[in-house]
């Protein structure tokens, strides 16, 4: 038997930023799950959801491999409040169990659930507290324009389809606003975890180095070394920022850093896109990738590494799989599409089962 993870909610309404809020918790080291994702998962072809959401919304819904079109359900479900109450019946059930299954296995101390509809779907009985991510209403409504490509009538709908998010606020013990910058966010989020006595940090050790969450006392360090790889000026600002949408262990030698990782997820797989120096006189890239294995352990399943960051002889070595494997381990739909939005195909990458 291994302890209960004290277990986070977070809440918010539609780009309020409770992605970026969740990605900090995941550097810091906690098990982290996006809601939104799993409910996508639940209603692949030929499982109950989707069987029952062809049954309710028709086949007009269904693509011709027979996956669930989400953009025409999302159309249909946002213009019909008692459909999408109706899809949200057929789904959170759903959800609920796979989130009560990634709890009782989870071996880390911080489980975070990510979920708009978090209070309303009954969650917040799992969790040990709740946040609410919130911003004001205008810069939501540019945020949808501007980074999501809606147009100005779409985003207002679906702003105001939502229940307030004073709502929300009320019903949750915590708040971390992002109306202003990534770092005022990203402070925000790591005064809470230090409120509740729980880790900024986590590290895992090896013979000669240590894998570690970055902290803000690396900032300058990877500030330099990002310039003189790249020639790109960076400012902390920019570092606070890819916090929020990356992970990004540091791996260090008598605790000075000499390279960082920069990973790219979905739920509980983690693709290896960019390194820190590239190429490390510490540490090769081979070590540096089998140390990056400790570090994921527990909060990840699968690490996927593009064939130009290791040899085809090492990965064989050190246990990496084609990448044409990589259903063997997930949905399909949900790894291919992942490896999609990288950039990269299945033939491209190497895969790894993390125990």
């Amino acid at each position: 038997m291994h302890e209960k993870p004290f277990v986070i909610g977070i809440t918010g309404n539609i780009a309020s930023g409770k992605s970026v809020v969740r990605t900090y918790l995941a550097n810091t080291g906690a098990y982290t799950i996006d809601a939104d994702l799993t409910a996508q998962d639940t209603y692949l072809p030929g499982l109950p959801a989707w069987r029952e959401i062809i049954e309710e919304f028709g086949d007009e819904v269904k693509m011709p491999d027979g996956q669930i079109n989400r953009g025409k359900l999302g159309r249909i479900v946002f213009a019909d409040p008692a459909r999408l109450a109706r899809l949200e019946a057929i789904v959170h059930p759903c959800v609920t169990r796979e989130i009560l299954a990634q709890i009782e296995q989870c071996k880390r101390k911080v489980l975070v659930i990510e979920a708009i509809k978090l209070i309303e779907a009954g969650i917040t009985a799992y969790c040990d507290e709740v946040w609410t991510v919130a911003a004001d209403e205008n810069l939501r409504f540019q945020r949808l324009v501007e980074n999501r490509g809606h147009t100005d009538e779409i985003a207002w709908k679906k702003i105001r389809s939502q229940s307030p998010q004073e709502d929300k606020i009320f019903q949750s013990d915590r708040v971390i606003w992002t109306n202003n910058s990534y770092q005022e966010s990203y402070q925000q989020t790591m005064l809470a975890l230090r409120d509740l006595a729980l880790p900024v940090c986590y590290k895992t050790e090896e013979v000669e180095y240590d894998v570690s969450s970055m902290q803000e006392k690396d900032f300058d360090w990877l500030i330099s070394v990002v310039q003189e790889q790249t020639k790109e000026r960076w400012n902390y600002e920019r570092i606070y920022q890819l916090l929020g949408v990356k992970n990004v262990p540091i791996i260090r030698l008598d605790d000075e850093p000499v390279q960082s990782q920069r990973l790219s997820t979905r739920q509980t797989l983690a693709l290896l896109t960019n390194q820190y120096p590239i190429n490390s006189e510490q540490v090769d890239n081979h070590s540096s990738i089998a140390m990056l294995q400790g570090w994921l352990e527990g909060s990840f399943q699968l690490l996927i590494v593009p064939h130009d960051s290791t040899t085809s002889k090492e990965a064989w070595q050190a246990g990496f799989m084609p990448g044409q494997d990589g259903a063997d381990f997930c949905p399909r739909s949900s790894y291919e599409t992942f490896l999609k939005e990288n950039g990269l195909m299945p033939g491209e990458v190497w895969i790894k089962p993390i125990q």
